[in-house]
């Protein structure tokens, strides 16, 4: 009865594979795990020509079957690892180099086994004992038999590995499933230890029957847990891998999922934060949780202080709402590379890029918004300046000096003027100041006090000092609201400043 048992177990085992094999082979497009169906395919060959081999009584068919059995003993190792890797979500470490790396030994071992009685490397003894009528290998190992275990182990401890890494930095919404997964990627193990400890009475192969609980469990998962789903294995590829920083919350706003890119932009451990209200982990970011606030769908644009650098994100919080529960998805769009160089072409378009200030397009519109703008009782001023004798600077000291000059003189003006007043390039050494609401007395404190300033001025060449002077021309005005008019009459003022000798304010007055 035992041998009937026996035998009945491993054809059983055999068909189960052979079903699932099918099942996968026609469900390859939504079941994402091409190592799983090499297992079961392997447990198939094992498991059939096992059944054969206990039931065969002449010798040289038994080593022809033992031969086609280690197609798939030496193969099922090969397969375990590539499956723990595309389950784990790294299936870019599956290359072709990988396959090669791995299923060469594997065809060696298949080509030592079936040629051993040239050899005897894998079996220094092959003999057969009968138990119930049941024909029992009796072998003794050889060198290659050992490298075979070895394999085999190696194979099983790192795919096993895998397994157990993955489950314990596997957040709680998924460790339940995950767990499933690491306990039954034991269970060939486990058999496996057994079959070669000899804890049983009869010398029978058992590993078979424990991979056949193994493809029945996975079946199960396949069927019921759907946890080879595509959509599950997308979960990890996609959810893990984009490109975006991902939030997921319950309805008290507490943290039960986080992708890969949030841990990394935000400095915050899935494994730690997950369970935890989401306003005191990212408590330093207010214009996140500000939105979470307002229960409703948005879209929005923030900007966030992180490690002292600024990031600039699109955002999207969508409401969750459904039989499963309710609860938010906070989606987070890194746009820092984008909005600065929004901001950089905003900056050349409006900045002469030498000197800093802005450029004459510029000033002209933000002159003539502020000249519009202000009431008919207020003092306008405008303050035209330029640097005496600036053609000689750049014909005895060349142009890159000239430039140097440009630049110290208008971080003297920068200095001194901060953001209160707006200063233009006119052109070359030309400079234009807006000063809005100062009166004829202000203005000329002012010129004076740059006027000096740059009189001071030290620039080294070539181990020479070179000195520099301004000259300036002022117009203002209660009543006069044209930009051009304004210029017209400060740069009268500058031409006087200038034909009186340079390095000199002089100042013109509008009708009061």
């Amino acid at each position: 009865m035992f041998n009937y048992i026996i035998f009945l177990a491993m054809f059983l085992t055999a068909f189960v594979s052979a079903q699932l094999c099918i099942f996968l082979f026609y469900k390859k497009r939504r079941i994402h795990l091409n190592g799983l169906l090499g297992v079961i395919l392997c447990v198939f060959i094992y498991s059939l020509f096992y059944s054969f081999e206990l039931i065969c009584p002449n010798l040289t068919f038994m080593k022809l079957f033992t031969g086609i059995e280690y197609i798939g003993i030496a193969s099922i190792p090969a397969f375990w690892v590539i499956m723990a890797l595309e389950y784990t979500n790294k299936s870019r470490y599956i290359t072709k180099k990988l396959y090669m790396l791995l299923f060469s030994l594997p065809m060696v071992l298949v080509a030592l086994n079936i040629t051993n009685d040239y050899h005897h490397l894998f079996y220094k003894s092959y003999t057969v004992d009968i138990a119930d009528n049941l024909y029992i290998a009796n072998l003794k190992p050889g060198i290659v038999y050992v490298i075979c275990v070895i394999f085999v182990n190696v194979c099983f401890i790192v795919g096993n590995s895998l397994y157990l890494i993955f489950y314990r930095k596997e957040n709680s919404l998924y460790k339940k499933r995950s767990f499933k997964i690491m306990l039954t990627s034991f269970i060939p193990w486990i058999g496996y230890w057994i079959y070669m400890s000899r804890i049983t009475s009869i010398r029978i192969d058992i590993v078979p029957i424990f991979m056949g609980v193994f493809c029945l469990i996975y079946t199960y998962a396949l069927f019921k847990s759907n946890i080879f789903e595509t959509a599950t294995i997308a979960r990890h590829v996609v959810f893990d891998n984009i490109s975006e920083a991902i939030l997921v919350l319950d309805q008290e706003n507490k943290i039960i999922d986080m992708n890969n890119i949030a841990e990394k932009i935000f400095n915050i451990k899935s494994k730690l934060a997950i369970g935890q209200d989401v306003c005191t982990e990212f408590k330093e970011y207010q214009e996140i949780i500000k939105y979470i606030y307002e229960e409703k769908e948005t879209s929005f644009n923030c900007e966030i202080k992180i490690k002292n650098k600024l990031y600039y994100f699109k955002g999207k919080l969508t409401l969750i709402n459904n039989n499963r529960g309710k609860g938010k998805v906070i989606v987070l769009s890194d746009n820092t590379e984008q909005v600065l160089m929004i901001k950089k072409l905003e900056y050349y378009g409006i900045t002469d890029v030498l000197t800093g200030v802005y450029n004459r397009k510029y000033f002209y519109k933000i002159a003539k918004e502020k000249i519009e703008a202000c009431s008919d009782k207020k003092h306008m001023s405008l303050l035209m300046m330029d640097i005496d004798k600036f053609k000689i600077i750049n014909d005895t000291y060349g142009h890159p000096t000239g430039d140097i000059v440009l630049k110290k003189v208008m971080n003297i003006c920068k200095e001194l003027l901060g953001k209160k007043y707006y200063i233009g390039r006119y052109g070359g050494e030309e400079f234009l100041i807006l000063l809005d609401n100062a009166n004829s007395e202000k203005a000329l404190e002012i010129g004076e006090t740059i006027r000096r300033r740059i009189e001071n001025l030290e620039i080294l060449h070539d181990n020479k000092c070179i000195k520099i002077t301004s000259s300036f021309g002022i117009f203002t005005s209660v009543r006069e609201r044209d930009l051009e008019n304004m210029i017209k009459f400060a740069d009268k003022a500058l031409y006087e400043a200038k034909s009186l000798g340079r390095n000199r304010v002089s100042i013109k007055m509008g009708n009061s």
